[in-house]
C-alpha cells in the first residue's frame, strides 16, 4: 500500500490529510501526519485569545479527533532523504527513527518573524501559537494587577 507521509500538522498538513481520508478508498494508501503538536491552531483567532474575548481551547482542533483514518504521529521531522524516500523522526521522548514514504507532503508552517530591533528577540512574545497567545493575555494580566497597587499619580 502506498504510503503518503504529510510533514505538518497545521492549516495545510491538517486538511490536506482530511480531505485524503474522504477522497481516498480503504486500503488505497496509509496517511501518517507528523507534528510536534497534537492539533491545528485556527491563527486568526489568536488575537482574540490574547485578549481574553475567547478560550484558547477553541481555537484549536485536536487532530485525533478529527482524523480517524490518518497515522498520527507526535514528533519532530528532522531530516529528509528524498532520494531514498526516508524520512528521520525524532519525538521529544525516547529514540528517533526513519519512515519510508512514497509521497510526502511538506507543511510545515512559519515562526514568528523578528525585526532587527535591539532587544525584540529576548523579550517580545511572537503570535503565531496558542502557548503565545496565552503568555500575551497573562503578561497583559499581570502588568495590570501590578498597576493596580500603585500609588495614584499627580493630578
Amino acid at each position: 500500500m502506498p504510503k503518503i507521509l504529510i510533514v505538518g500538522g497545521g492549516y495545510a498538513g491538517f486538511y490536506t490529510a482530511w480531505k485524503l481520508e474522504k477522497q481516498l478508498r480503504k486500503g488505497e494508501a496509509e496517511v501518517t501526519i507528523v507534528d510536534p503538536l497534537p492539533y491545528m491552531t485556527y491563527q486568526p483567532f489568536l488575537p482574540e485569545v490574547a485578549a481574553g474575548e475567547i478560550e484558547a481551547r477553541h481555537v484549536i482542533v485536536g487532530l485525533r479527533r478529527h482524523l480517524k483514518k490518518t497515522r498520527i504521529i507526535t514528533a519532530r521531522v528532522t531530516g529528509i532523504d528524498h532520494a531514498n524516500k526516508v524520512a528521520t523522526i525524532t519525538p521529544d521522548v525516547g529514540e528517533g527513527w526513519e519512515e519510508a514514504y512514497d509521497q510526502i507532503v511538506v507543511t510545515a508552517g512559519a515562526v514568528s518573524r523578528t525585526f532587527p530591533i535591539p532587544g525584540i528577540a529576548d523579550n517580545a512574545i511572537g503570535l503565531k501559537t496558542i502557548e503565545e497567545a496565552v503568555a500575551i493575555r497573562d503578561r497583559i494580566l499581570t502588568n495590570f494587577d501590578q498597576a493596580s497597587n500603585l500609588p495614584p499619580g499627580p493630578d
